[in-house]
């Protein structure tokens, strides 16, 4: 039997979010047509899914559609690394082994160790090496391999620049009070922040993809593919760095859940004003955190 594919695993994870944050009371679900637009995926796929769900008994059919039998748990979600496709199962490994110490800058490296190290192909592997250069942390050598640069502050505070200005601009585009689609995905949000906060000695890690996921909620109400090539540099310097000085990480998490929290009251209730004065709050802070982290780093 076929392994179920990226895109599956996905929607398979967003409905079991979906399911698990429904109120108690409530035990039905939407139709399939209702819940593949909600979830932007096709009926095909969002088929797929509640038949893996009816087989482990979250879900089951009957005359009034489908019924919740029972919230879904840990185990019934796919693994991170289960659900990224090639390109970023290699950007993964990459950002693991610069940013963990494995490789600091003026270290080489070539296509088939970043290849074997991320199960994926040389082809794959030198498509994420050449778009990943031209930031600029990253150079082809002549004589094959690549190497690996140094950013300094300068660089850095392009980025914070580009990232205001493309973060503010999408706040702008968001849509006001009343709309239902941003009033839910909000609701989700708030959620996943409160489940990581209450327990986040324990599960500040997972902050990684919340973080990367609500900043990419925003951007996506900019409808520009650039902005969302942009963010790659982003989660580099942004949040993948901070795995080097793991003693304020907690605290940094803790910082960031709060003003996260307070930019998605604000755009749930409709108060343009704060949200947008809370995202430049939180830009500050990412801006500072990241300065102040490089100078750890430079120690």
């Amino acid at each position: 039997m076929a392994k179920p594919n990226t895109l599956l695993k996905r929607t398979s994870n967003a409905l079991l979010d979906y399911i698990k944050d429904l109120p108690e009371e409530s035990a039905a679900l939407g139709s399939d047509s209702a819940l593949a637009r909600q979830f932007g995926v096709s009926r095909t796929t969002v088929r797929a899914a509640i038949e893996t769900m009816i087989g482990s008994g979250i879900l089951e059919r009957g005359s009034a559609g489908l019924r919740i039998v029972r919230r879904p748990e840990r185990a019934d979600y796919y693994t991170e690394s289960e659900t990224d496709g090639p390109q970023e199962q290699i950007e993964r490994v990459f950002m693991q082994r610069v940013l963990l110490g494995d490789w600091r800058p003026g270290h080489t490296f070539s296509e088939a160790e970043l290849a074997r190290d991320s199960n994926a192909s040389t082809v794959s592997v030198r498509e994420f090496l050449i778009g990943f250069s031209r930031f600029g942390l990253i150079a082809k050598q002549p004589r094959g391999g690549w190497i690996l640069r140094e950013f300094h502050d300068g660089f850095a505070a392009e980025v914070a620049d580009m990232r205001e200005l493309i973060e503010m601009a999408a706040l702008a585009r968001m849509p006001r009070a009343g709309s239902a689609a941003l009033t839910e995905a909000a609701d989700a949000m708030i959620a996943r922040h409160r489940d990581i906060e209450a327990a986040i000695a324990r599960r500040y890690t997972e902050f990684a993809a919340l973080d990367r996921d609500f900043h990419l909620w925003i951007i996506g109400f900019l409808n520009n593919r650039f902005a969302y090539d942009f963010f790659d540099i982003v989660s580099f310097l942004f949040h993948y760095h901070y795995q080097w000085d793991r003693n304020y990480e907690v605290e940094r998490t803790r910082v960031a859940i709060a003003e996260h929290m307070t930019v998605l009251i604000a755009l749930r209730s409709g108060a343009m004003e704060k949200a947008e004065l809370a995202m430049a709050v939180h830009l500050a802070t990412s801006r500072r955190s990241l300065k102040a982290g490089l100078k750890r780093v430079a120690a």
